[in-house]
């Protein structure tokens, strides 16, 4: 369907009025903007990407590229757009769920494999922060798709009481560090193949802590901010900052010491969980790990070499215990001919 205006001003104003903008001025998705991101990988605009059988809606190829130019993509990262909208389309993610919860959600977009280079994310310095066009458009293209394709309009499907800006744009990608397999890896993702995985995800959690230069001091500091998150989670992504990696390389600690530490004092009771207000179905003594099991605890190594602001991103759990959505990894496919 065709909408004239008379000029690019005129357009992005038209796009406030019709709903399709998060709120920030849009690229207006003309026609050859939109055929020339579709060409750029030769996929035909009505191929279906996924469905959201709950609202009865399709998401085809087209709608993905439009609400991509509309978010500032450049033609060469749709791919990993498209992979974006794969996952969350899948029904182990339940788009739904979080996209209309009450908690506010939002998708985190995981970027794995050599495209992180390739494509100029930016891992390093204020890595879930503003300045890399990558990280921001991918993140953005992500949530105007939640918008103006699965349904969830803020007032409307989406009842987020509060929300965080991670529904505006919440990318973190994942670089290589010497001596340390990465979290794609762990998930079955080579070094050499790209992958996008994607968790329903609260905002982050700061752990500032600069005074720990030996790790079990570093684990408790990660576990005290972790005990206020949600627990029983499919998973939750500890970020750990250059600063305090080095902490733990010094002392010979392995990833997989990491996570058993943290998995091990993470573990509370429910009482414990229930003074903080949530959950109240458990018993006062029933035992409660973070996550169902250790492959829960996800670490990621990440952020600027200055500071030891390290960081905790929980799961949304949806309402009561148990798993709400689960976390979707899908292959960036570099398609170059017609389907």
């Amino acid at each position: 369907m065709a909408h004239q205006v008379e000029s690019e001003i005129d357009a992005i104003e038209y796009a406030f009025d019709r709903g399709w903008s998060d709120g920030l001025p849009v690229v207006p998705p003309v026609r050859d903007r939109i055929d020339r991101m579709l060409d750029a990988h030769g996929i035909e605009p009505d191929r279906e990407i996924g469905t959201v059988p709950e609202r009865n809606r399709s998401i085809s190829a087209e709608l993905v590229a439009a609400n991509a130019v509309m978010a500032g993509c450049t033609d060469s990262l749709f791919p990993v757009v498209l992979a974006t909208v794969e996952a969350i389309l899948d029904p182990a993610f339940n788009i739904v769920g979080p996209s209309a919860s009450t908690g506010g959600a939002a998708p985190l977009a995981i970027v794995h494999g050599p495209v992180v280079e390739s494509l100029r994310f930016n891992p390093e310095t204020a890595v879930l922060g503003a300045g890399n066009r990558s990280n921001l458009t991918l993140g953005r293209a992500l949530n105007l798709v939640i918008r103006n394709g699965v349904g969830s309009v803020p007032g409307d499907l989406d009842r987020a009481t509060i929300a965080h800006a991670g529904r505006i744009a919440y990318c973190l990608p994942e670089a290589r560090c010497a001596g340390w397999p990465t979290q794609g890896e762990e998930l079955g993702v080579s070094p050499d193949k790209n992958a996008v995985t994607v968790l329903a995800a609260e905002a982050p959690h700061s752990v500032a802590d600069h005074v720990n230069d030996q790790p079990d001091g570093l684990i408790d500091s990660f576990a005290r901010v972790a005990r206020t998150t949600n627990y029983a989670g499919a998973a939750i992504v500890f970020i750990i900052c250059p600063e305090h990696r080095s902490v733990f390389s010094r002392a010979g600690w392995t990833r997989e010491m990491i996570r058993e530490a943290l998995f091990e004092r993470t573990a509370a009771t429910g009482r414990e969980i229930q003074a903080t207000g949530r959950h109240d179905d458990l018993g006062p003594e029933e035992p409660v790990t973070l996550t169902p099991d250790r492959d829960g605890i996800w670490i990621m190594f990440a952020g600027g070499s200055a500071g030891g602001h390290s960081a905790i991103i929980p799961p949304w759990l949806g309402s009561g215990r148990g798993v709400g959505s689960r976390p979707v990894t899908r292959w960036i496919s570099t398609c170059t001919t017609r389907q």
